[in-house]
């Protein structure tokens, strides 16, 4: 069995101080009997039920929240890199691996596996434990392949979160239902996107346009009729009035003359 980290341990070390802290108090029996003794000050056995009741809730609430997994790994963490640091007394970097060598290293760091030598130092335990010493080689170059497989891991998730974070503004909306391109940028041309939903409406509207440009195009005709026979009765009502105009100058020139000759008449009768 593997030793415990530093890192395992002090997280053991908060989380049983956590528990002891977390756990909800109740009065004493000596605070009992002199509370039930009293006799002016005396407390109600209800009234201390109560007040132990929001107590201990306050004090869950509050392990929950100040106490939690995460924070007593994040405190954990720091108590393990402090103690790394303090051991190393300012030794360069051989020094520093050297150190992270020691019994309770964090073998799953990938400084430490980095640092880890290909095979058994001991040249008498190499010879005295050969299946051993083998198992050590092999175990530790499977450990840093892993370790660089790992690395590759790391760097693929944070590209693609930072593409994630690229990509967020042309995203769509994560709350429609029913669209498997949801979040693909809206304006983009998707199959059932909402680009074809506008496109379909468009098709529709220019068709009730297109009807009512070819109605008002015959009304315009049909009004262009209408004008043209007003014109043509007006045309034919001026040529009436034209004639009716010549045969009235012609009458009035048939009876001037007439009047002119029955006056001539009149003057050659009163010399006779």
């Amino acid at each position: 069995m593997a030793p415990p980290t530093i890192l395992s341990i002090k997280q053991n070390f908060l989380n049983a101080q956590t528990r002891i802290l977390s756990q909800p108090v109740a009065p004493s029996r000596d605070w009992r009997s002199a509370n039930d003794a009293a006799e002016e000050a005396r407390l109600s056995e209800k009234a201390v039920d109560d007040a132990l009741y929001r107590l201990n809730h306050a004090i869950q609430q509050h392990s929950r929240r100040v106490y939690a997994p995460q924070a007593t790994r994040h405190v954990a963490e720091q108590i393990d890199k402090l103690y790394w640091t303090s051991t190393s007394d300012g030794r360069d970097g051989a020094g520093e691996s050297e150190v992270e060598l020691r019994e309770g290293a964090d073998f799953t760091d990938a400084a430490t596996i980095a640092a880890l030598p290909p095979a058994w130092e001991d040249e008498r335990e190499v010879t005295s434990q050969p299946a051993e010493a083998q198992r050590y080689a092999d175990l530790t170059v499977r450990l840093q392949e892993l370790s660089a497989q790992r690395a590759e891991v790391l760097e693929r998730v944070q590209r693609l979160r930072r593409m994630r974070e690229m990509i967020a503004p042309f995203e769509g909306d994560d709350n429609a239902e029913g669209n498997p391109m949801k979040s693909i940028q809206e304006n983009l041309v998707t199959r059932d996107g909402e680009v074809e939903k506008e496109l379909n409406k468009m098709r529709m509207l220019l068709a009730r346009v297109g009807d009512k440009v070819a109605r008002l195009k015959d009304e315009e005709r049909e009004e262009a009729r209408l004008f043209r026979e007003v014109d043509e009765v007006s045309e034919g009502g001026d040529v009436v009035k034209g004639v009716e105009a010549e045969e009235k100058r012609k009458v009035e020139d048939l009876l001037e003359r007439a009047f002119k000759r029955q006056k001539g008449n009149d003057g050659s009768s009163s010399e006779i």
